[in-house]
């Protein structure tokens, strides 16, 4: 009962990393335009890549059952999209 607990938590957090992650994404999508500043498109896209990295390498600290839980919440979110992004 424990072990179900811990994954089905990792589970969700994965997916509230990914729901975050590909919010933000949407979000910086918009500044991506001919005369844009190179610092206001780098600069979020690498704090959504540092944000997730931490958050992963903190999730790896409780063990792989946890790191692949998270990773299939992540994943989750990232399957649900799809179907919003091609045409």
């Amino acid at each position: 009962m424990h072990a179900a607990f811990h994954i089905l938590a990792f589970l969700v957090l994965g997916i509230l990393l990914g729901a975050g992650y590909f919010a933000l994404l949407f979000a910086a999508v918009g500044q991506y335009r001919p005369g844009a500043a190179v610092a206001k498109t780098i600069v979020p896209h690498l704090a959504r890549v540092a944000v997730a990295i931490v958050g992963f390498w903190l999730i790896a600290q409780f063990g792989p059952s946890a790191l692949l839980a998270s990773l299939a919440g992540f994943t989750a979110v990232l399957a649900a999209l799809r179907p919003l992004t091609t045409s």
